[in-house]
């Protein structure tokens, strides 16, 4: 954090990171050329929401290995999601918050040692924006990726994510509890974990479940700045406390087996005028999303959802 020294009239300039050494790696810099004057493209003014996709190169000339990514964006981005490939290819890495390490501080366990993702010399990529300016100054739209190497002679297993949208049909005034049941296929683990939503959302949850047992490994009440959990033998999670609203999940190494599934549930309110469709505005429609990475394994975006009405307030 505030590695670059910035200084303009914006907020955010403490989330700029400095570039990876070229052989250790790539960055990916979405922003103004000139802070003292920004192009139009990158200022949004109070009131204002957009969607927008840009498409880079990826650094490195020759096919390579990485796993550690570093996220950062300027307050007001929402989300930011990276595919390979271009706009409807593979998903390789995404964020919410503003500030995210995968794994944190690039610090990779020793269970991990021998995993990676692939990356073909110069793929083309895609990097689709959310952002939104719910204050009363205009803001700059900025965000930095960095992507660091791992040597190929290490990586043996690798990592896949974990992605799962329950679809969303929510009349004004309801009250409701989504729930998407998704089979895992492979014996391996939950690496990191975490869900996506708008500000109708009250709760999102997680559960392995196995062997007739339900685990809750994540719970988190933030929409805007989301409980993002890694599961590892270096990490210590809080349990989460629902009658305190505190957000935590499991703490420790996740294993997971053929046959088991990953459940998941978001708790929304409409208190609008309109029914939720699913669509990419934060305030006036809702999502929820199970996004995570695995290795060993993989989690079928082939779900059963369910929604079931809640008859309490439950606020």
């Amino acid at each position: 954090m505030d590695e670059c020294g910035l200084h303009t009239t914006y907020a955010g300039d403490n989330y700029c990171i400095k570039p990876p050494p070229p052989d250790k790696g790539f960055q990916i810099h979405l922003g103004p050329s000139n802070y003292d004057n920004p192009e139009p493209q990158w200022i949004m003014q109070p009131g204002n929401e957009d969607v927008e996709n840009f498409t880079a190169t990826s650094g490195n000339t020759s096919d390579v290995y990485y796993y550690w990514r570093q996220y950062r964006m300027r307050p007001g981005t929402h989300h930011m999601i990276l595919t390979s490939g271009g706009l409807d290819g593979h998903r390789i890495g995404g964020a919410q918050n503003l500030a995210y390490d995968n794994p944190e501080g690039g610090i990779i366990p020793d269970e991990d040692k021998d995993v990676g993702m692939k990356l073909a010399a110069n793929t083309p990529l895609n990097i689709n924006l959310h952002y939104i300016n719910f204050t009363d100054k205009p803001i700059l739209k900025e965000i930095w990726i960095n992507v660091w190497y791992r040597d190929a002679a290490d990586v043996k297993e690798a990592a896949n994510e974990m992605y799962s949208f329950a679809p969303i049909d929510i009349p004004p005034g309801e009250h409701v509890v989504l729930r998407g049941v998704c089979p895992v296929q492979g014996d391996g683990r939950i690496l990191t974990a975490y869900g996506h939503r708008h500000a109708n959302n009250v709760r999102f949850s997680m559960w392995h479940e196995h062997g007739g047992m339900k685990d809750l490994i994540y719970e988190d009440y933030n929409w805007e700045d989301p409980l993002i959990l890694q599961y590892s033998s270096v990490e210590t999670n809080n349990p989460p406390d629902a009658s305190k609203k505190m957000p935590g999940g499991w703490s420790g190494i996740l294993n997971v087996a053929n046959g088991d599934n990953m459940s998941f549930e978001c708790e929304i309110i409409n208190m609008s005028t309109k029914t939720f469709f699913g669509a990419n505005e934060a305030k006036d429609d809702e999502m929820c999303i199970m996004i995570g990475d695995t290795v060993k394994t993989t989690v079928s975006n082939l779900c059963q959802y369910t929604t079931t009405q809640v008859t309490s307030s439950g606020q």
